[in-house]
């Protein structure tokens, strides 16, 4: 098995990060810190207050921008509640969302509500992956619980990337920290290095997922880091589990989420990678335990919207590398289905003309973040009294 990147957009911004002009951004990473200490230290001495809701939160963030699994576990904790008998309901502010209402319901928890561009990539992503679950963004994330609670009588609100959301009154925080740079890819505060905080906000949280802890000796590593930094946090290990393909398709979505492909059929394949995630690394990494015969990595930047000039990229980069398949990532699933149509079939443009070279086969990598070890204390921290 081998790796060979085809164009890796997000790995140039990295290198645009690692370069020698990169400490020209110093000083703003200075006033960034100035201001991230001011503004905590305020909410400790009580300047800044609150807000509490008349249900549970439970918080689920990170201290690192993009890439560290935060998405996947916070449906294997809805999931996780809902089994426990929790009416839950998921809270997020919709990064890079265009709607007008400042609201956006992306799920009533019984059908999808609102588009990728409505609701944002990650909330419609756990829309139709979720049921029983509603789904709100609003930047104002008291706002949105208490019309989660008022309107759907929920037990547990689930509040996405709410680390840095000081706001509303949590029960429960809960860090995700990927094993493979748990301080930043580069380490620093923005806009230097890929920190919001300082490590040392780790104190904060209750408990810890260290993420893609596959490799071993990178896990105990950043497991003993954590630990020295948060001491009196639970931290647990957990991977992505990789766990069946469904087909890229679009004429009936929810059909095509439930035709399952067992992962068995990578084995031996060569991909195509294609994202636009924040740790385009984590899904090559995890696309190898299935044991293909080699990867071929087009990345792009987290939360691209994919262009016509992308579709003939992509096309190109699966010509390139002689690739049997494309894989993408749930995430991605959406806008690469508005971009390329039906697997298999040509786009149509809006003059009504078919575009040459339409997406050969292609197919989206379902996966689920498994907590590896004390899964009991796991369940105790989420229903435990704070």
């Amino acid at each position: 098995m081998k790796l060979v990147p085809v164009l890796n957009l997000a790995l140039l911004q990295k290198r645009l990060l690692a370069s020698p002009g990169r400490f020209l951004l110093i000083p703003f990473s200075w006033l960034y810190a100035a201001g991230v200490s001011v503004r905590n230290r305020l909410y400790a001495i009580g300047v800044f207050k609150a807000r509490s809701l008349p249900c549970r939160v439970i918080s689920v963030g990170n201290i690192v921008v993009g890439g560290t699994g935060k998405t996947p576990a916070v449906i294997t904790i809805a999931k996780h509640l809902q089994k426990e008998g929790k009416r839950v309901a998921i809270l997020l502010r919709g990064y890079k969302r265009h709607a007008r209402e400042k609201m956006t319901i992306v799920s009533d928890g019984k059908k999808v509500c609102a588009s990728p561009a409505e609701g944002g990539d990650e909330a419609h992503m756990m829309a139709r992956h979720l049921s029983d679950i509603p789904i709100i963004a609003d930047k104002c994330r008291y706002l949105a619980g208490q019309i989660a609670f008022e309107r759907f009588n929920v037990d547990v609100l689930l509040l996405d990337d709410g680390f840095q959301h000081r706001q509303l009154a949590r029960d429960i925080d809960i860090l995700t920290v990927p094993a493979t740079h748990p301080f930043g890819n580069p380490k620093g505060l923005l806009p230097v290095g890929t920190l919001r905080e300082p490590p040392s906000a780790l104190q904060r949280a209750d408990l810890i997922l260290l993420t893609h802890t596959d490799i071993p000796n990178v896990s105990l590593e950043a497991k003993e880091a954590v630990k020295q930094l948060a001491p009196s946090a639970l931290i647990l290990e957990s991977v992505h589990q990789p766990t069946h393909l469904y087909p890229l398709a679009s004429e009936d979505s929810e059909r095509n989420i439930n035709v399952h492909t067992d992962i068995k059929a990578l084995k031996g394949k060569r991909l195509l990678a294609v994202c636009g995630i924040g740790n385009p690394d984590a899904f090559v990494a995890t696309l190898m335990r299935c044991y293909p015969e080699n990867v071929e990595l087009l990345a792009f930047p987290d939360h691209h919207v994919y262009t016509e000039a992308d579709r003939r990229q992509i096309h190109a980069a699966f010509q390139t590398s002689a690739a049997d398949l494309i894989v993408t990532t749930q995430k991605d699933e959406q806008k690469l289905v508005g971009l390329f149509g039906s697997v298999g079939e040509p786009k149509v443009t809006d003059a009504g003309e078919d575009v040459e070279n339409p997406l050969p086969s292609a197919f989206v990598l379902a996966i689920s973040l498994v907590i590896t070890e004390n899964s009991e204390q796991f369940t105790d921290v989420l229903l435990s009294s704070h």
